[in-house]
């Protein structure tokens, strides 16, 4: 593996280190990520949603509404003597016994009954008769400090607690509960969720133990898959529907019935508020009321329709999609870089959500897609700074840095003032046929980062090479010396290293108004000067020959000189393609040079 290859490698190796960090810290949502990860849990549901009611025939569960009228209505009844909540425990009773009556398979309270009343005994009774009741109670701190639930009153034997709590994560909305049981029924912070209970109730096995075994919740033939990463035997909640996906039937109407319901036989039946302002809550669905929810839980339970998920392997599959980024990367250059991201990113979040439109296992997106775009992030900088690099070794470092920037990448030139110098190596052909070809690469390639690196420090760069030839320019800066002054130091410093080299140089200096910028067309440019003082500069350096001098400065950059740089006039000369003669001149070295 190259140099490249072991940079990308390092890069993957640390967004798996990081992401691996967030995902193992401790969490009470999903890893680390959770947040991010909810928005992806909202969206599966909302594709899978009902967009129609359950009627009474299809639904397993059943809701028996109390709602803000059914307490004016019993007692228009001359059922209540005041019509206020809450509702008398032998309203409670009649209706169970009701639902004894038409069959229903097993009945939840979504009511509390934490404190005695005056009509337990007739509640009492009618428990005895329907057996297995489920009803709510809420957490509490004891006054030891521990967390328990509030213990239902002991006069209502036989009433299972089952907790109603709903937890909350990103946004608000309840996505998630907690079902762990500890011998069927115990009551500690180890009661069922009454959604889970419930559901038990229908298969008969609510006086049995659950297990917790192989990620799964098993309560006799209820098996629901948990979120470890959620907390202690935690799962998510998958919604069959919004508000209004359940049948509800009105309590009063239930309770005032003098048949029984066939309708009811076989039925989950739900018994709890419906109001308009009371026990709402946020839902990736939308809002719906606490009853409703638990009617979703209970279906999920009841069906065996929990959510799997595929948790432990979001890092690994982060590290796949990392790997054949940065594959492509290393064998395509940069723009997979820009685009391998967004194409590997989206296509994992559509597979996900076809793995969970088919089959309801849940694979996480957010801790592939973070360590992908840490990825991303990391290596795009860097085949960017590669290219760039790449790049500079083709062309001038300024119209890399145009290239790779987009700024000033344009057709056209500005008119600039500037110093061009031509340097020819004299005798190159005869240098070709008494060397070698290694020989002649090996000069040329010393030749040409001699020159590079002096242009470098006298405040300009190489911007073209022409066999043996070199051009560059120089412009005019405020903090440095005028650019024909830059240019005879150059020139100087290239006298002294072709002596060292065995080779002898011409070189033509001339300084003028020229035009920079852009030329060629729309597909492929190229960043350079043009005008009548590159051509001057170029004759001049053909003119070295004939006056036998190494270097020729013209009249524009004898101007520039300072008292630093000597020069004596050789004359007028005529040079190819002009018709008036030019003032040309030598520079000399005084002795402070």
């Amino acid at each position: 593996m190259d140099y490249r290859g072991r940079v990308l490698a390092f890069i993957g190796a640390v967004a798996f280190v990081v992401v691996a960090v967030l995902v193992w810290r401790p969490s009470t949502l999903l890893p680390a990520l959770g947040d991010m990860e909810w928005f992806f849990y909202d969206w599966h549901l909302e594709a899978t949603a009902r967009t129609k009611p359950l009627t009474l025939e299809e639904s397993p569960v059943v809701i028996i509404a109390m709602t803000d009228e059914t307490p004016i209505k019993l007692a228009v009844a001359q059922i209540l003597e005041d019509p206020f909540y809450p509702l008398p425990r032998f309203c409670h009773a009649d209706l169970l016994a009701h639902l004894k009556r038409s069959g229903a398979r097993a009945v939840a309270f979504d009511i509390f009954f934490t404190e005695a009343s005056d009509h337990d005994a007739s509640f009492a009774a009618a428990l005895k008769a329907y057996p297995g009741t489920i009803a709510a109670t809420r957490p509490e701190v004891n006054e030891q400090g521990q967390s328990t639930f509030v213990p239902l009153t002991g006069s209502l034997f036989g009433l299972v607690p089952a907790s109603v709590e709903v937890l909350r994560s990103t946004g608000r909305s309840v996505r998630f509960i907690r079902p762990l049981v500890q011998d069927g029924v115990a009551l500690d912070m180890h009661v069922p969720h009454l959604g889970v209970a419930l559901g038990a109730a229908g298969n008969g096995a609510l006086t049995q133990a659950a297990q917790l075994t192989g990620g799964h919740l098993r309560w006799g033939g209820l098996t629901l898959p948990l979120a470890t990463s959620l907390g202690d035997s935690a799962a998510l909640v998958r919604y069959l529907g919004p508000e209004g996906t359940f049948p509800i039937l009105d309590y009063e109407e239930v309770l005032l019935s003098e048949k029984p319901s066939v309708l009811l036989k076989d039925k989950l039946v739900l018994v709890g508020r419906q109001s308009t302002l009371e026990d709402r809550h946020m839902t990736p669905l939308g809002e719906m009321t606490g009853v409703e929810i638990l009617a979703n839980i209970v279906t999920m339970a009841t069906r065996n329709r929990g959510i799997r998920t595929a948790e432990a392997w979001s890092l690994w599959i982060g590290l796949l999609l990392t790997v054949v980024f940065l594959w492509l990367v290393w064998r395509f250059t940069l723009a997979p870089a820009l685009i391998a991201p967004l194409v590997l990113g989206t296509g994992w979040v559509f597979l996900v959500h076809a793995a969970f439109l088919r089959t309801g296992v849940w694979w996480e997106s957010a801790t592939p897609l973070t360590m992908l775009g840490l990825a991303a992030g990391l290596a795009t900088p860097y085949e960017i700074l590669r290219a760039h690099r790449a790049f500079k070794t083709q062309v001038s470092a300024s119209a890399a840095r145009s290239a790779v920037t987009g700024r000033g990448m344009q057709l056209g030139t500005r008119e600039v003032y500037v110093t061009v110098v031509f340097c020819d190596i004299r005798g190159f052909t005869s240098f070709c046929e008494t060397h070698s070809a290694d020989e002649v690469e090996k000069m040329l390639q010393s030749y040409f980062e001699a020159g590079n690196g002096a242009a470098k420090r006298f405040g300009s760069e190489l911007d073209k090479f022409m066999g043996d030839a070199i051009l560059l320019y120089f412009f005019e800066f405020p903090r440095l010396e005028p650019g024909a002054v830059r240019a005879v130091r150059w020139a100087w410093e290239m006298q002294r290293v072709g002596e060292q080299m065995g080779i002898q140089m011409g070189i033509g200096i001339a300084s003028g108004v020229a035009r920079e910028g852009f030329i060629g067309t729309a597909g492929r440019m190229q960043r350079t000067v043009i005008g009548d003082i590159v051509n001057l500069a170029s004759r001049l350096q053909d003119a070295t020959k004939t006056l036998e001098t190494p270097i020729l400065l013209s009249e524009g950059s004898f101007l520039q000189l300072t008292e630093a740089i000597a020069a004596e006039p050789l004359g007028e000369i005529t040079v190819r393609g002009k018709q008036i003669p030019v003032q040309v001149f030598r520079p000399v070295r005084t002795q402070e040079l």
